[in-house]
């Protein structure tokens, strides 16, 4: 009988073992965000703002999110606007303008903006010159602006400020600093 007992508890071991050789274990880092993009973040109007924190109010300074991004278009400020719908499982991070339909909301989806990755147009954004001197470069977006163009939603992580924009009321990330897509 005990015999019998320790060939059980050995068979037991032994599956166990090859049971989690198969389940990788997700190892959660801290997500690091770059202060030195808020530099490169336009104010806006200088009679209501006076640093770009005043109009981009952070919630918190570095968040990860996850989900779809499902438009891309770009702004004369240089900043590209992609509109992200969030995975499950993530804490409600849309408030009530997120919520809102198109045009005036965002029609469920979360605002996430790189900075400066294409050409300055709008006027005072180029007196300020956050972008004079720098582009953003973030490898995957050219990936997700061609998909955008091709209505294909992509998935992706984003890291970066998680802010409610005082000028459109909606939430965003901005600025980015990491945004990847999730093969």
């Amino acid at each position: 009988m005990k015999a019998i007992l320790i060939v059980l508890l050995f068979v037991c071991a032994v599956s166990i073992q090859a049971q989690t050789k198969h389940h990788k274990v997700a190892v959660v880092t801290p997500a690091t965000c770059d202060e030195s993009l808020w530099k490169h973040v336009y104010i806006g109007d200088r009679r209501r703002f006076d640093k770009p924190q005043d109009r981009l109010q952070v919630i918190d300074r570095c968040k990860t999110v996850r989900g779809k991004i499902v438009s891309a278009g770009g702004e004369g400020d240089g900043d590209f606007h992609l509109r992200l719908i969030l995975d499950k499982g993530q804490p409600d991070l849309l408030n009530k303008k997120n919520r809102q339909k198109l045009p005036r909301g965002q029609g469920g989806a979360l605002v996430v903006e790189p900075i400066c990755v294409k050409k300055v147009t709008q006027k005072d954004t180029l007196k300020e010159g956050v972008c004079k001197t720098f582009s953003q470069s973030l490898p995957d977006l050219l990936q997700i602006r061609r998909n955008a163009r091709r209505k294909i939603a992509t998935h992706v992580t984003v890291t970066g400020a998680f802010v409610t924009d005082a000028e459109h009321r909606w939430n965003e990330i901005h600025p980015v600093t990491i945004l990847k897509i999730i093969p």
